[in-house]
């Protein structure tokens, strides 16, 4: 019987059965969006995205998406680059209904999210079963699968972000010789996640703050192995330098590579690549829009809401498996030190946003909508949290196994 579990969990057929998950997942969502109501902006954005298809089709002459109209005065500053697929599609094929090309876009961009978190703990936890949890986890978490219907906004961008904190873990593991496809691959998810917000920024500066700690943890394991030997080691201080010189070309390299897909997918940024960019990162940031909120029990503006608004709704909203998976993953992260690098960098993809909301008092409303960024990252701890526990089952089992008479 022992033997039976623990086979059940190191199973090879576990990747077919992930394979054959994710196929029927981007089958169904697509599917479940077409009916889906049309959000309170999508009309803002569909003519916006039919100004910016104009831009490149008159290679820039026509300047309609570089203002503010039609009631929105700031939405030349979302780079919406899933709202202009959208109508590049319907024009291109005469498709009449475009709010179900709208959403069925918005819904491949939700199973990409999908997809990466499972490919993300498999990296880590090299185990399917625990990637199949998290497809499972991710799919069925109302919020994300609701957003996954008609937010073009919100959700696309929490999809590139979980793409780009892939191939940032797939980077370090990889490091120093990481895969040429990884490098392009990085660079697109952060050129796409900036064509959606400018908030894609982030993915630079978490890729520069996780290669610091990179760095920071190598230089600590040359100097515990100088300590046991008793002596200095040269050629580790010359590895070292390499590393770091590695580290900032290649960080340097990605960055701008991914900054310049992102402003060449955005008519506003691509005029002035700078002064547009940070203007929208400034004006994104101090959100000059309040609405009144539900919140319990009373009406709140937005502006005003308590500093547990948005956890609490995370909170609220959540599946108790996630939260039971996340509790898991807080608790016995410690059994598994290798891969405490990795941890940090999904802790810190989803504590970081809603802390900054807290410390800042932002303008927060329509939910967590907002950090929905934020918990593709949180999903994939919750998966790692279980992944834990079945390690430990397994090696329980295998520790009995080959020792019988402790049994």
């Amino acid at each position: 019987m022992k033997n039976k579990i623990l086979k059940w969990f190191q199973a090879d057929y576990y990747r077919v059965v992930f394979v054959i998950i994710s196929i029927s997942m981007i089958i169904a969502l697509p599917f479940m969006s077409k009916n889906a109501g049309m959000s309170g902006d999508e009309h803002f954005h569909f003519k916006q995205a039919e100004n910016v298809v104009n831009f490149y089709k008159t290679l820039g002459k026509d300047t309609a998406a570089l203002v503010g109209e039609g009631g929105v005065a700031d939405i030349m500053r979302y780079g919406q680059l899933p709202d202009n697929i959208s109508c590049f599609i319907a024009k291109t094929f005469n498709i009449e209904n475009i709010l179900s090309v709208r959403h069925f876009v918005n819904a491949i961009f939700g199973w990409v999210g999908v997809l990466f978190a499972g490919l993300l703990v498999f990296r880590i936890s090299k185990n399917w079963v625990a990637a199949i949890i998290t497809l499972l986890l991710l799919f069925f978490s109302p919020h994300y699968l609701g957003h996954s219907f008609n937010n073009l906004k919100d959700l696309p961008f929490a999809a590139m972000m979980m793409m780009g904190i892939y191939y940032i873990t797939r980077f370090y593991q990889t490091f120093p010789k990481p895969p040429k496809k990884i490098f392009i691959m990085l660079a697109v998810s952060i050129g796409l996640a900036l064509a959606i917000r400018v908030g894609g920024l982030l993915l630079i500066a978490y890729f520069g703050l996780f290669g610091l700690l990179y760095f920071i943890n190598q230089w600590i394991k040359t100097r515990r192995v100088a300590k046991e030997k008793h002596k200095k080691i040269p050629e580790k201080k010359e590895k070292l330098s390499a590393i770091f010189l590695k580290l900032l070309i290649l960080g340097i390299g990605i960055s701008v590579a991914g900054y310049i897909i992102g402003i060449l997918l955005w008519p506003f940024a691509m005029v002035s690549p700078v002064k547009n960019v940070t203007s929208t990162f400034a004006a994104m940031s101090q959100f000059g829009v309040a609405l009144r909120q539900l919140f319990e029990g009373a009406l709140q503006w937005s502006d005003f809401l308590p500093w547990y608004y948005t956890p609490k709704l995370i909170l609220m909203t959540s599946p108790i498996a996630v939260i039971l998976g996340l509790i898991l993953f807080v608790t016995l992260i410690w059994k598994d030190k290798q891969n405490y690098f990795y941890y940090f960098i999904l802790f810190f993809a989803f504590f970081f946003p809603v802390f900054w909301i807290i410390y800042t008092n932002a303008n927060v409303y329509g939910g967590w909508r907002h950090v929905l960024f934020a918990y593709p990252p949180m999903v994939v701890a919750a998966g790692l949290g279980f992944n834990l526990v079945i390690e430990w089952i397994t090696k329980r089992i295998t520790s009995k196994d080959a020792n019988p008479e402790k049994t």
